[in-house]
């Protein structure tokens, strides 16, 4: 492996690109511990010297931190030590070793998100924070099977927490103004007429 180029990031960090399409992110003490120049070669033995004692040891150190923050989805963790110049194999051993120790657990991590977030937020926003977050599609449906997302009652609750009630709506723009309100927080068009013909009358 040749060293094509190595490029600072910042006061602490270095991209370093080999020639056979593999890019690290590494800290001075690194490149002085392995010896890294631009256009120097850089040895089967030295690569795999350098995965182990230190890039998988700090990923799973990264992998640890992140968790103690808040929970994360294997792919969450695959995303993050990802744009921190992580190689692949690298990013699999972390993460395997969360998995290992069941740190990471997308069902359990699932049922709490949607036992803790099914009463606050409709059903398609629900999946899409889910997606965004790295959940299986199918892991997702799964879950929302077994949970109920009550709509109707969160829009009673966002109506009458602004304190507004749709029968004493008498504008057109401003019912408008209120079914598009709800639609925004991404609640169907059942439920907003399930309520609003509940509470008051559409006009004609």
């Amino acid at each position: 492996m040749v060293i094509t180029s190595i490029v600072s990031l910042d006061r602490r960090r270095s991209r370093v690109l080999l020639d056979q399409d593999l890019a690290l992110v590494l800290y001075p003490g690194d490149l002085r511990q392995f010896h890294m120049e631009e256009g120097r070669e850089l040895t089967r033995d030295a690569y795999k010297a350098l995965v182990e004692q230190v890039l998988k040891p700090r990923a799973r150190e990264r992998v640890l931190k992140a968790l103690q923050v808040s929970d994360k989805t294997r792919r969450e963790l695959f995303s993050l030590l990802s744009r921190e110049g992580y190689p692949e194999e690298v990013i699999e051993d972390a993460v395997g070793m969360a998995e290992g120790y069941r740190y990471v657990d997308d069902q359990a991590f699932g049922e709490r998100y949607v036992e803790a977030q099914a009463s606050k937020k409709s059903r398609r926003r629900l999946i899409c924070d889910m997606q965004k977050k790295g959940f299986d599609q199918e892991l997702i449906q799964e879950l929302l099977a077994v949970h109920t997302v009550d709509e109707e009652s969160q829009i009673r609750g966002i109506l009458e927490k602004k304190r507004i009630r749709p029968e004493q709506v008498k504008d057109k723009k401003e019912w408008g103004k209120l079914v598009g309100m709800l639609a925004r927080k991404g609640y169907s068009y059942q439920s907003i007429s399930q309520v609003i013909g509940d509470m008051g009358s559409f006009f004609d």
